[in-house]
């Protein structure tokens, strides 16, 4: 990586940390520190194949996290099939749709800042999504970030937190498990993917 894409990184990361604070409360923040992330599992969505992004499985302290990562050039498109599950398993419930309502509009503000320039070589819109479960807490991170792909390994370099929200622990337990379960394709996700004692 040359000097300038480095110096380029680190203001990324230090504007991220500034917005970060008017956008996760201070009392939530420590749930979405990945610093310290261990990666249980992962599976890429929708295959392989074909992906547009993967479903982490992480310990995050004392929480359980099902992260999606989305990296498309099409992420309405991928919003878009979320939102078709999203609606299948909550019908006509108010933490769903308020989920919904924040992945348009995140995805809207990543699609915004998409540099117009021709020469930009990956024009790929990228989303992270977080279910974080814990003893204290359970919530959902959605936000932007940068990534370095090498042999088609992904590695997050930056985050940027863009919404928070806090719908019941039992919309986020259960999304957790639904997520998990549609993502590894097995009809339970609980035997041995998301940990025991952190639901």
């Amino acid at each position: 990586m040359s000097w300038i894409r480095r110096v380029a990184l680190m203001l990324v990361a230090c504007a991220a940390a500034a917005a970060a604070e008017g956008v996760v409360p201070a009392r939530l923040a420590p749930w979405l520190d990945a610093s310290r992330d261990q990666l249980l599992h992962r599976a890429y969505v929708p295959s392989p194949e074909r992906r547009v992004g993967e479903v982490r499985i992480l310990r995050r302290g004392d929480a359980t996290v099902v992260q999606t990562l989305l990296y498309s050039k099409v992420l309405s498109r991928v919003v878009g099939e979320i939102r078709k599950k999203e609606l299948a398993n909550w019908p006509h419930s108010p933490d769903a749709a308020a989920y919904l309502e924040t992945l348009a509009r995140v995805q809207k503000l990543i699609w915004s800042r998409l540099p117009s320039d021709a020469r930009v070589s990956d024009r790929r819109q990228k989303m992270w999504i977080e279910f974080v479960l814990s003893p204290h807490a359970a919530l959902i991170g959605v936000g932007a970030f940068e990534m370095d792909e090498t042999g088609g390994e992904v590695r997050v370099v930056s985050r940027e937190p863009l919404a928070v929200l806090e719908p019941s622990r039992d919309y986020v337990s259960r999304n957790q498990r639904l997520i998990a379960a549609d993502s590894f394709h097995v009809e339970d996700a609980a035997p041995g993917l998301l940990p025991e004692g952190r639901k």
